[in-house]
């Protein structure tokens, strides 16, 4: 079976990890290169955390991808981290208990990855887990570039009163909303997997104990123990939401999820609701009051954005732990 060629743009905190791990080991992807952004922590810890995943992998892949290191802030606002959530270093402190060897891959500037790996690979898959800060200046920037994403796969936003920073938002929306607004009304094919479908899916440490490499579960069990506990503290249960798995499992096993097919645009100057989600399907004009221009206007394009609203989770949790514990 022919692979998917696919590019992960990470904001590498414990879910990205998760994430970047579980893309790298599934037979059905080929990973052509991952991108950091700052987010969850500075794009330059993203960055590390990313290197230190994939000397983690080394003996279980036969190549590494390409590594290349992108925006250190948003387009117009100040940067906003989630230290509390995945520690100081992105990845629980696990740092303390790993150092990066001196031969490990060589950094380049994301921007030219990124317009590179596309160029190069038609019908290419962008895999987009942190703030969409690379992808919506990559995109404003090259617009030749867009003819040959396949689609962008996007965990962020939230919908159906759910939200996790802020009253209203998701994290990946609210760091940058107007990079999120940018992408999402590209015109390119886009799948979004939000938060009320991503807190549908836990991992747990009873999860780990099911991998059999014994390395790569001690990485996992370090990366996690603070994550895990964060969420005990602050929701009553030990464990960790798959947010970022679950972006990757969109395209590997689509059939997982039910959708619906519309328009969403991303909040960026309301006083209370920055980083809020709205979607909104294909309307009946002749049934509706009068519209705002904005939204006649948007009505004469063909919806692109496919918005996860389920998942099975019991068949994705089986998927994630079987290709962790392959090798």
């Amino acid at each position: 079976m022919k692979k998917i060629p696919v590019l992960l743009d990470v904001d590498a905190g414990v879910d990205d990890t998760l994430a970047i791990i579980f893309a790298l080991l599934s037979p059905l992807l080929d990973v052509k290169a991952i991108t950091t952004v700052s987010g969850n922590v500075e794009v330059q810890q993203c960055t590390r955390n990313v290197l230190l995943t994939l000397q983690q992998l080394e003996s279980v892949i036969s190549k590494l991808p390409v590594v290349g290191e992108g925006k250190k802030n948003p387009l117009q606002r100040k940067l906003f981290t989630a230290k509390e959530v995945h520690e100081k270093d992105g990845i629980g402190g696990a740092t303390r208990f790993y150092s990066l060897k001196n031969n490990h891959p060589k950094i380049f500037d994301a921007e030219k990855i990124i317009v590179k790996t596309i160029t190069s690979t038609p019908n290419i898959t962008i895999i987009a887990t942190g703030p969409l800060t690379n992808i919506a200046s990559i995109i404003t920037k090259h617009q030749q570039v867009k003819k040959n994403i396949k689609e962008i796969v996007i965990m962020g936003g939230a919908f159906d009163g759910v939200h996790n920073t802020g009253p209203v938002a998701e994290f990946n929306f609210y760091v940058d909303p107007e990079a999120a607004d940018i992408v999402l009304n590209s015109g390119i094919p886009i799948r979004l997997i939000p938060l009320n479908v991503t807190e549908e899916c836990v991992f747990s440490p009873n999860d780990i104990q099911k991998i059999h490499n014994l390395s790569l579960k001690k990485y996992i069990e370090r990366v996690t123990k603070f994550y895990f506990q964060f969420h005990q503290r602050t929701e009553n249960f030990l464990g960790g939401y798959l947010h970022d798995v679950l972006a990757v499992v969109a395209v590997t096993t689509p059939s997982l999820f039910k959708i619906k097919k519309g328009y969403v645009c991303v909040e960026s100057n309301g006083k209370y609701a920055r980083g809020l989600s709205i979607f909104f399907p294909q309307l009946n004009t002749k049934k509706e009051a009068e519209l705002p221009e904005w939204v006649k206007k948007k009505l004469q394009k063909k919806p692109n954005v496919q918005v996860a609203h389920s998942v099975n989770a019991k068949k994705f949790k089986k998927i994630f732990l079987e290709t962790l514990s392959k090798k």
